[in-house]
């Protein structure tokens, strides 16, 4: 069923994630998944069990509110069906119960994360921001393909950069995981690769907001692998990362001044659009923060409509700092932008599944499956045959390395955002559908 169940969302995404292409195969992609659903409510399990299921009740509800009051059905429409294909995902990743079924979900989700770094690598508009970086830049293939409905300019390298904090952690974590042996020297030579592609990436975005939502996520990694580790001295490391990363940047602000360090993240203040792609500088930022504080507080249960707030707020809340009409896509700031998209249920709704993507990733790393095998066993990563502690390293690094991508995605989402429904989203919702599987580690197979 669960095979079936991917293969739709397989042909239906190109169809969700680019729905004004072909409207009519989207609309008949749509009815099918509709007829889908409609008949696993016939079985014991409609949807699987999550510790998630609450908050993504509430989630729903105001996403159909979204849907409802927007008066922009061209902004609105892309969104809703990009939502579609996350919460599909989601569903299908959490029902892959079992060893076999998460490697499976893990792997065409590493897969999907190559494909979408891959368009992104095609499709972005390069720009020079950080000297020293041109002989680099002159290396890359420059914008190859433009994707239907991007920008006449291109991606932005921001947008990149933040799909590369959430993703970052998660080969690394591969590094670290459990002994080494030959056995495993594929699995690391993939880990590797994909931590030197999508790190460089990262750094090739020149995207300060991204490369500090990176950073973090890698920190937060190492931090949760020392807190999660057995011996006192582990624990004690990971406890003393963060403080010490607090510390330093507390000190790095007082030295430069917040004004400095927020020009050096997000432009020179005197400027207000740093390159033809729509980079925005701090003072930018700061006044579309504004704006959206406006409209949050004017609509405070609905928001003004799911990704309406990119033309509500030349109507309602017109900038003085940029040109008129000028689009700047969200509200840079990911929290921001849920509470315009849903209103403030919505983000409530949110952040109680972002708290229970951590409470859940954290118990699947400190969670023991079975007894230890002998000392010089070699280890096992997310296989049956009897547990240990080869089993818990390879579900530790899963479990931190999804975790950690969500915090650099959020960290990076303070200051930009990969908005609800955008085309790379659905990797959110995958990634919370895989730590829902694993906590549904010790389920039966009731769905297969």
């Amino acid at each position: 069923m669960y095979r079936l169940e991917f293969l739709l969302l397989a042909l239906a995404a190109p169809f969700l994630l680019f729905p004004t292409l072909k409207p009519e195969a989207t609309l008949a992609v749509l009815v099918l998944l509709a007829l889908f659903w409609m008949a696993s409510l016939a079985r014991r399990r409609p949807w699987p069990v999550t510790p998630f299921n609450g908050a993504l009740l509430l989630f729903a509800v105001m996403v159909g509110v979204g849907v409802g009051v927007s008066a922009l059905p061209d902004l609105t429409l892309p969104k809703a069906t990009g939502l579609i294909l996350g919460l599909g995902l989601f569903r299908w990743a959490a029902g892959m119960r079992g060893d076999k079924g998460r490697r499976v979900a893990l792997a065409l989700f590493l897969l999907a994360g190559a494909g979408v770094w891959g368009m992104g690598l095609l499709g972005t508009a390069w720009s020079l921001k950080v000297p020293g970086l041109q002989v680099w830049l002159e290396r890359l293939p420059g914008q190859v393909v433009l994707l239907p409905a991007a920008p006449e300019g291109g991606i932005n390298p921001n947008q990149l950069a933040g799909v590369m904090a959430l993703l970052l952690p998660l080969p690394v974590a591969v590094l670290l995981e459990g002994r080494f042996s030959w056995r495993d020297l594929p699995r690391r030579l993939l880990g590797l690769a994909g931590a030197v592609v999508w790190g460089g990436t990262l750094f090739l975005t020149q995207s300060r907001g991204g490369w500090v939502g990176g950073l973090v996520g890698l920190l937060t990694l190492f931090s949760l692998w020392g807190l999660s580790g057995r011996r006192r001295w582990q624990r004690g490391v990971g406890l003393a990362l963060p403080l010490l990363a607090l510390a330093a940047g507390v000190a790095l602000v007082v030295h430069l001044g917040p004004e400095q360090v927020g020009e050096f993240l997000y432009g020179v203040a005197q400027r207000q659009v740093e390159s033809p792609v729509g980079t925005i500088t701090v003072q930018g930022r700061i006044e579309i923060w504004s704006r959206a504080l406006y409209a949050i507080q004017d609509f405070p249960f609905t928001g003004c409509g799911l990704g309406a707030f990119r033309r509500v707020v030349w109507v309602l809340y017109p900038p003085f700092g940029f040109p008129p009409g000028h689009d700047f896509a969200h509200a840079h700031n990911v929290f921001l932008q849920t509470a315009l998209d849903l209103g403030l249920p919505g983000l409530v709704a949110y952040l109680a599944l972002l708290g229970l993507a951590g409470a859940v990733g954290w118990q699947a790393a400190v969670s023991t499956p079975g007894p230890s095998p002998p000392p010089l066993g070699p280890p096992q990563t997310w296989e049956g045959g009897g547990g240990g502690v080869g089993e818990r390293a390879g579900v530790r690094a899963v479990a931190l390395g999804l975790l950690s991508g969500l915090v650099g995605l959020h960290v990076y989402g303070l200051a930009d955002a990969l908005a609800l429904g955008s085309r790379p989203n659905f990797l959110f919702w995958w990634m919370l559908g895989l730590l829902a599987a694993l906590a549904g580690e010790g389920e039966s197979k009731k769905d297969e």
